[in-house]
């Protein structure tokens, strides 16, 4: 948010609902985020409108007979339309250039 400003209250609204919520599996994410995609991995989230990417991995929250586990998400990069083009840039260390 302090690279981009223009990104941060759709970022605080993103993570607020990600705070909030325990997804199971994909097809959830995807109820309450029409365009997020599933990308080798990676669950890839459009900011303001496709002008920038937030590219995260998550760990998926899971109930057995012995557990249930909250699930996390990590986010691995947050990118401009134009730097999510090389994939090369998708799992830089989170802060770092």
């Amino acid at each position: 948010m302090q690279r981009y400003p223009d990104t941060a209250s759709e970022v605080e609204a993103w993570a607020g609902i990600v705070e909030a919520v325990r997804w199971h599996n994909f097809a959830e994410v995807r109820e309450m985020f029409k365009d997020a995609d599933y990308v080798n991995g990676y669950v890839v989230f459009n900011i303001r409108r496709n002008r920038y990417r937030l590219i995260t991995v998550i760990h998926y929250a899971k109930t057995t007979e012995e557990r249930q586990t909250e699930g996390h998400v990590y986010i691995r990069s947050f990118l401009t339309h134009t730097e999510y083009d090389n994939p090369g840039n998708w799992d830089r260390r989170f802060g770092t250039k």
